[in-house]
């Protein structure tokens, strides 16, 4: 769980949570005998877990970008503290 990102997390919970909800209330049989009857519930079901999923990936993606800007921003900073480092009497001469 340490190499999961901070919206990988979140979305883990979410479905976490949706889970528990869902096996909260399924009784046997259930899901055989909505689908039978409604084909078009299970059809958007089945779209909806697919946009679930896809999401899912681009927020693992965002977490890999957040990850970068961060180490990025590190860099920058790192690079621009180096004006720090010059000797106060260097700067008076360069003035």
């Amino acid at each position: 769980m340490a190499d999961t990102g901070i919206l990988e997390g979140i979305a883990r919970a979410d479905l976490d949570r949706l889970f528990e909800e869902i096996t909260r209330h399924y009784r046997p049989g259930a899901l055989e005998t909505l689908s039978a009857a409604e084909p078009e519930w299970r059809a958007a079901v089945d779209r909806t877990e697919r946009e679930v999923g896809s999401l899912y990936e681009a927020l693992c993606d965002a977490d890999a970008t957040l990850a970068r800007w961060q180490e990025t921003v590190g860099d920058l900073r790192r690079l621009w503290t180096r004006l720090g480092e010059v000797p106060a009497a260097s700067v008076d001469e360069a003035a």
